[in-house]
Order: structure tokens, then sequence, then C-alpha cells
């Protein structure tokens, strides 16, 4: 048998599989790639999208434009990956609203079947803040006034049924507190809103983070497990001060179902290597960004979990909805 006749033979093998040669690895990207933020331009993920979107453009050796795409709690870039040819040059940018949003309305996607996880690639980090004007010193001391003056505490958190507000709402259920959300579209709003004394208190992402710094806000407590060695080490966790509400929101990469093998190998590596360089670093610093890298395989399973276990999250915001 010729070499040619060999090689065509083995191609419609290939083909007919639906695997790909590894060789043809190589040919990824073969045009600029996109990623959907699935916030407006400007905020703190946006920034940090484009720091990471340059930086992984040196590893790809391709362009990596960013496109903001925002609307129904960061839910538009995991639609439009349900239309998005499956070949690794449109991604997006997955927060946690992905998997909440399917239990609070009908969404054209499905988090499990129409995504392919590509990398985690960070942890938002939360606070809850007062004016520093204010006569609250610590969370206690807010909580008490909450409890002993009820309905008449505004607080002030970035978009509907997201994070930040479901922390005011959990914790408001598990220490008994009567306070009023008024949504913002993001945390730039909400702080201007507390700054203008619009709300008495806001729950919003360490964008805060500048605010504190220049002494315009009071930053009484964070969301994680442990304190913030890296942005507020001196403020206590609100389980550290006594009360059992704990938080963090990872967010990472996806495509659309359907993605090679291979490529995705090639974008999870890029990722993992993008994520160390020295500017995109400091960005994540500078917006109080914790980079968390997983891996594909750890990704995707943390995702396959989320996507069932963010119902009971979503059931305890719509109950705090409905008494606020």
């Amino acid at each position: 048998m010729k070499f040619k006749q060999l090689f065509k033979l083995t191609a419609v093998g290939v083909m007919a599989s639906g695997v790909a040669p590894a060789g043809l690895a190589a040919d990824y990207p073969a045009r600029p790639i996109t990623i959907i933020v699935p916030y407006g331009a400007g905020g703190t993920t946006d920034l940090f999208g484009r720091a990471l979107a340059v930086a992984l453009g040196r590893e790809l050796k391709q362009s990596v434009v960013v496109e903001n795409k925002p609307g129904v709690n960061g839910t538009m870039g995991a639609a439009a990956m349900k239309l998005a040819r499956p070949d690794g040059h449109t991604l997006t940018m997955v927060p946690l609203g992905v998997f909440r949003q399917p239990y609070i309305q009908k969404t054209p996607y499905d988090p499990v079947k129409d995504l392919k996880y590509i990398s985690m690639v960070a942890n938002y980090n939360y606070a809850i803040a007062v004016n520093s004007k204010s006569p609250w010193k610590t969370i206690k001391e807010l909580i008490e006034h909450t409890k002993k003056n009820p309905d008449t505490v505004f607080y002030g958190a970035s978009v509907r049924y997201s994070v930040p507000e479901f922390i005011m709402m959990d914790l408001a259920k598990k220490v008994g507190l009567k306070w009023t959300s008024v949504p913002y579209k993001g945390d730039a709003e909400a702080i201007n809103s507390l700054l203008g004394d619009q709300v008495q208190a806001i729950s919003v992402t360490n964008t805060i983070l500048p605010f504190a710094q220049s002494g315009r806000v009071r930053i009484l407590a964070t969301t994680g497990e442990q304190r913030s060695k890296d942005f507020f080490p001196d403020v206590p966790t609100l389980k550290e001060a006594g009360y059992p509400v704990t938080m963090t929101s990872p967010f990472g990469i996806a495509g659309p179902a359907g993605m090679p093998d291979n490529v995705v190998k090639i974008l999870d590596t890029a990722i993992s290597r993008a994520l160390k360089d020295p500017i995109l670093v400091e960005t994540a610093a500078r917006y109080g960004i914790g980079i968390n890298y997983m891996d594909h395989n750890r990704y995707t399973a943390y995702a396959k979990d989320a996507a069932v276990s963010e119902k009971d999250a979503v059931k305890t915001m719509l109950e705090g909805a409905v008494k606020n």
C-alpha cells in the first residue's frame, strides 16, 4: 500500500472516531481568541479578565480579546457558549451565578451539559462595610443595633440574588435580623450609595479595598474561612466574630461543550502559566482578587457539584427575599 493511501485511510479512521490526532493541537489557536466577561467594562472582573487575556495571549502566541456581556447575574457568557463553535476560540468567565441562576429562572443553558470547564482561576472575596462616619466600629455593634431597631437598616449589594446579597440574607436568617436589601447594578453603585448615606451598610467584593485604604469606609467583617492576610489582616471574619456565615466565590474559564480534549489541555496549561504573570498577579492584588487555580479535572468536578449544591443557596435567598 502506498504511503499516501495509508495516510488517507488513517485520516478517515481518525475523523470517523471523532478523535483529533495529537499533531492537530499544534494548529490551535488558529485565530484570535475571545473571552467573554459577563460584567460591564471597568469593573473588578473586567480588569482581571483583561490582565488574564494579555498574559494568556503571550502564552498561546495569539491575540486574546475581551468581550463584555453584562446582565442576568453574570450568566450571559454561559448562554453564549451554547451557540459558540466548540473549537476553543470563544470562551467565557464563569462566576458562581452560572450555577445559581437556573434555580431562580429559566435559563437558555444547562451548566453541566452546555459548558466545558477548563480552569478555575480565582476567588472573589467579600466584605461588609459601613461609612467611616457611621457609629459602628464592629460587626457586633451593627448587628446589635439592627436587632434593637428592626426594619431601619438598609444595606446595598451588587445585583439582585448575587453572592453579596446572599451573605446578608444568610446572616439575617442565622442571627435573626430584619434589614432591607437595596440591590444595585454593581459594586461601584453600592459603594457610591454608601458614601452618599443612602444605605447604612454594604456587602461587596474587595472592590472596596481602595476606599478602606483611603479611610472613607470602615470594613467590619470579611466572609472567608480565615482572615485575609493580603487585604484586611486586622478585620475579623464573620465566623471569627461569632456569626456562622462563610462565603467565597470562585470563578473560572469555560468553553462550549464538545471542545476537543487536546484544545482543553492546551488552554488549561496556558492558563496555569498565565496566572503566574507578574502583571496579572499585581492586578489581582490591587483589586482584592485571590488567585485560585484548579485544573480541568478538578474544576469540572467542582462545577458538577456546584450545579446541584446551589439549589439550597437559592432557597435561602428566596426565603430571605420574601422576608425583606
